[in-house]
């Protein structure tokens, strides 16, 4: 603020003092014009004074007045009885020369010639010369020329009065103009600076308390208007949020229940095709134990029936494990794992599922890398659901006994100097869904399933693991030619094979 008043007071000198200047070349020449019109009058009594002294005076020297008016301007010169005084040189000084046409002039009309040069700039400040010719009563003419400079010389002398004048009165006027801006202005911006640095934004006290009603006044009363407003909508703002906040709560939650729900569905269809699983190796070590109980054959085969039965048992026990890991229901924790591995893992466990039967399922792993940083028993219901799907799209199809599922891993096409990610397709040879359906595909509820025989949250769901994982999740279907799914993950930090 100090610069600006310092800055303020400078310009306010500097513009008073450039108006008043500005003024004051105005009325300059008008001044410069009386003060010549002046002197032509003074300098045609002086010439008609001296002629009659001339008269009177025995000699042929000038007059006292001419002798005076020489040595009061050196410069000038005089023409009497046909001659210049002072004398000068052949070529004349600059006084004879711009005399010497007037006196030609004069002599051949015998009138009066005045030579006055108009009132410019140029010529205030130029060498021109105020000069004056009139008949002499004696014969000839008499004539007096003197410069400019000279005859303008009170004015000058006033003119240095007048620019102290204009100092002062410039200091005084800006003075007052500062005074008068600071307690307008200045002051007003100062306390509404201080009072913005101090605003608490606790709306308790007032932002501004400027009452004029002049444009700061009025800015002041605009200002606090619109900051009580912001008040107002921070708080509605604040609401807002916590209503958002409380929402995206809910929100979690049902998206956690929508997991749960659908992971319950898997593991229904788990369990059934288990349920047909354990029955062939029960039977098997039923029979085995029944052998036991007869007490029949030699010990090498009973210790072999034993044997049998316990490896049957073990199975059983590896089945009914892996559906309880899977149906546990826990926190995901994202650790580096090797996808490629794991799909061969599911492909081997669905392998003897009955929902499978007759279906060719096929896994062709062609990923040079891939590390990735997910959750095992999230990916491993992702892929789940997609080929839980694609069995429900091949019977809709009715070509169970030609159907084929094939899951493949690819090194997915980046840009220069970006990191390959992992590119996982699910591809199936079943109904397919219509391009009109494509975009609903992964709403919630949605479902081309007969009533009854889908959630419509498996592919929803599976949407919200694969993003959970910082991945992405594509479907690609024609009607009546089948789906391929691509879910694309980002490899672990450290694992770019592009390099």
């Amino acid at each position: 603020m100090r610069h600006i008043k310092l800055t303020l007071a400078c310009s306010l000198l500097l513009l008073v003092v450039v108006s008043m200047a500005v003024t004051n070349f105005v009325i300059l020449p008008f001044w410069a014009s009386d003060i010549l019109t002046r002197e032509t009058r003074s300098l045609e009594r002086f010439l008609a004074a001296a002629s009659f002294s001339a008269q009177e005076h025995a000699s042929r020297l000038a007059p006292p007045a001419m002798q005076a008016f020489l040595e009061a301007h050196p410069e000038g010169c005089i023409y009497w009885q046909g001659a210049f005084s002072p004398p000068s040189p052949a070529s004349g000084s600059p006084c004879q020369q711009r005399l010497a046409p007037m006196l030609a002039a004069a002599e051949r009309t015998g009138a009066a010639q005045t030579s006055r040069p108009a009132v410019t700039l140029a010529a205030l400040f130029g060498n021109e010369y105020l000069s004056v010719v009139l008949p002499d009563p004696q014969g000839g003419v008499i004539a007096a020329s003197m410069p400019l400079a000279q005859a303008l010389r009170p004015l000058w002398v006033k003119e240095q009065v007048i620019a102290l004048y204009l100092v002062f009165n410039a200091v005084i006027l800006a003075a007052l103009a500062f005074v008068r801006f600071l307690r307008t202005y200045a002051l007003p911006i100062g306390r509404m600076a201080q009072s913005v640095e101090n605003y608490q934004g606790d709306g308790l006290s007032a932002l501004f308390t400027e009452k004029s009603t002049n444009e700061l006044g009025q800015l002041s009363r605009s200002i606090g208007a619109m900051v009580q407003r912001i008040e107002a909508d921070r708080g509605k703002l604040a609401a807002a949020v916590g209503e958002l906040a409380a929402k995206n709560t809910l929100l979690q939650e049902n998206q956690r229940e929508m997991i749960r729900t659908e992971k319950m569905a898997a593991v229904g269809r788990l369990a059934a095709g288990l349920a047909h699983e354990i029955g062939n190796p029960l039977s098997v070590a039923q029979g085995y134990l029944q052998l036991l109980a007869m007490d029949q054959g030699t010990a090498q085969e009973r210790d072999e029936y034993i044997g049998k039965a316990l490896r049957e048992l073990e199975r059983m026990d590896r089945l009914i494990r892996r559906l309880l890991d899977y149906a546990r229901s826990r926190q995901g924790l994202p650790t580096q794992t090797d996808a490629q591995a794991l799909l061969a893992g599911i492909v081997e466990d669905f392998a003897a599922q009955p929902f499978l039967k007759g279906i060719q399922l096929a896994f062709t792993p062609q990923a040079r890398n891939s590390d990735v940083l997910v959750d095992g028993e999230q990916l491993r219901q992702v892929i789940l659901n997609c080929v839980l799907n694609a069995v429900d799209a091949i019977d809709a199809a009715g070509r169970r006994s030609s159907g084929h599922i094939t899951i493949a891993t690819t090194q997915g096409i980046v840009a220069h100097g970006e990191s390959s990610p992992l590119c996982i397709t699910i591809a199936d040879n079943g109904a397919g869904i219509p391009e009109a359906l494509l975009e609903a595909v992964f709403d919630p509820f949605f479902t081309t399933k007969e009533p009854g025989a889908g959630t419509g949250l498996g592919l929803s769901v599976s949407l919200a693991l694969v993003e959970s994982m910082n991945g992405r999740m594509e479907l690609h279907s024609q009607a009546g030619e089948g789906t391929t799914v691509r879910i694309i993950l980002p490899l672990a930090a450290g694992d770019d094979v592009d390099g």
